[in-house]
């Protein structure tokens, strides 16, 4: 197959893009910096995440997917083509790029991103679950008999799947992630402190100081924000045993609509998974003692694998190194034309 193959984890949190014999070779934050004026991107990724709170009133960053899903087509278009061409610089074929999506992305979610895609340089696209990306990303012997667990939390919406034999038996995918935890803190503290902050001090509020089992030795932690009534610099404590009441919320939530989801499980393939444990993935996995937590509401054992956010794109590199493997689970690269009418085609079945 002609053109280099990339493997595309296009998130509401970040973009992760694995290039074929390279290994991952993007990492930025699914941002873009645009001028309120012209509407033209002036910055992705990192240089726009930089800004986030320190630009003039001319300058607005924006998030370019939401909930699992491109929000502005031009300036996710935009965003692609810029590193798509950083990736693969002149070469002559257009790439072959291999894009994960929710389990549960509508017809009208797919060709969005099949059109964003294509626009921005693809040569032929392969559209896969992301889910099944991160269960090969989290070292699952996909080929076993036999139902294994993987559960990807993300920044907007966290999924699930029961893989055997290299395939999902079962899934589902739940419009919640790590960033109800943020507007949580947020909320908190402008509603009952009066103050704001931005992205880059509420980063370090959750890597350092959120839990999701209350902490036996309270922490806290100096940081600095805005006052909600004056609009001056402020910097104030913040404790681990202040915030926890309004995590303990969300990830309450959280748990709830996971045993939800359990409850569609067959019984057969849930001993399976309780057989061999869960495996925890996505950013949502880094917060302290989430696996403790899941272990006590599920009773079933929960383990975050190695290198947690990166696990859907590992995994999508497993896939475009091996095509045998795609072709293994019903995947190929094909042409933009013949993905949309696959598309039309599943519309009409499901008229």
């Amino acid at each position: 197959m002609k053109g280099m193959k990339l493997g595309i984890d296009f998130g509401s949190y970040s973009i992760k893009i694995y290039a074929e014999n390279k290994g991952m070779v993007i990492d930025e934050p699914s941002v873009a910096a645009i001028d309120c004026e012209t509407q033209q991107p002036i910055a992705f990724g990192s240089d726009a995440y930089e800004l986030s709170g320190r630009c003039p009133a001319e300058i607005k960053v924006v998030d370019v997917i939401r909930n699992g899903v491109i929000s502005d087509f031009v300036l996710a278009e935009k965003m692609l083509r810029y590193y798509i061409k950083k990736v693969c610089g002149t070469r002559v074929y257009k790439p072959n790029v291999l894009v994960s999506l929710s389990t549960n992305a509508t017809s009208f979610e797919k060709k969005t991103m099949l059109d964003a895609i294509t626009l921005a340089g693809a040569g032929r696209v392969c559209l896969v679950e992301g889910i099944l990306a991160s269960a090969f990303g989290c070292g699952i012997e996909t080929e076993k008999i036999g139902g294994r667990m993987v559960l990807d939390i993300g920044h907007h919406i966290t999924e699930f799947a029961i893989i055997s034999m290299g395939s999902i038996v079962n899934s589902g995918a739940i419009k919640r992630g790590s960033n109800d935890i943020d507007k949580a803190i947020e909320q908190h503290l402008k509603r009952d402190r009066d103050i704001l902050i931005g992205p880059h001090t509420l980063r370090e509020v959750k890597d350092k100081i959120i839990s999701a089992i209350r902490r036996d030795c309270e922490t806290a932690l100096f940081i600095s924000g805005k006052s909600n009534l004056d609009e001056m610099p402020i910097s104030f404590e913040i404790t681990s045993n202040e915030i926890y009441p309004y995590i303990d919320e969300q990830i309450s939530l959280l748990v709830a609509e996971i045993n939800t989801l359990l409850k569609t499980v067959p019984p057969e393939l849930l001993s399976d998974a309780a057989d061999h444990g869960i495996y925890l993935c996505g950013g949502g996995s880094l917060i302290f003692d989430i696996a403790e937590r899941l272990e006590q509401e599920i009773n079933i054992r929960c383990e975050v694998v190695d290198e947690p956010t990166l696990a859907k794109v590992n995994g999508l590199g497993q896939l475009i190194n091996n095509e045998k493997l795609l072709e293994n689970n019903g995947y190929r690269f094909i042409f933009k034309d013949e993905v949309r009418e696959r598309i039309r085609k599943m519309n009409s079945k499901n008229v």
